[in-house]
Order: C-alpha cells, then structure tokens, then sequence
C-alpha cells in the first residue's frame, strides 16, 4: 500500500506571512530604538524583549511546523 506524505491544505501561507511580518517588525524597531535611543535602558530593554520575541517566533513556527505535520501523516493512518 502506498504511504500518502501530503500535507492537507492548512493556513501555512498565513502563518508563514504573520512570521515574516512579525519578525520585520520586531527588527525594523529594534533598529529604529538602538540609533535613537543608544544610551537609554528602557530601550535596550525592549530591544532584548524584541529579540526574545522573534526567537519565540522563529522556534513557535519550526517545532509547530513539524508537530503539524506529524499530526497530519498520523491522522491519514
């Protein structure tokens, strides 16, 4: 019997869209917030919440990815 390793069709685009935007934010701030706050606290601050958000972001999308699709090959079965 042939195995199927299709995935079903899903939202992927629209998250792999809120990642790509999530993480052009999350650098066009921590750009914009390091030249025009170099020396302020609050905003390195923010800059590391910023870098902690993307991780977060990229890590969410790669472990979800792959439960997912485990989820969808088991459910075929």
């Amino acid at each position: 019997m042939p195995v199927d390793n299709r995935t079903p069709p899903g939202t992927w685009t629209k998250r792999r869209r809120l990642v790509h935007i999530t993480l052009i934010v999350c650098a066009a701030w921590g750009i914009w917030l390091s030249e025009r706050y170099p020396d302020s606290a609050m905003a390195t601050q923010v800059v590391l919440a910023l870098i902690a958000l993307a991780g977060g972001v990229i890590g969410s999308y790669v472990f979800g990815a792959t439960w997912d699709d485990k989820n969808a090959r088991n459910s075929g079965a």
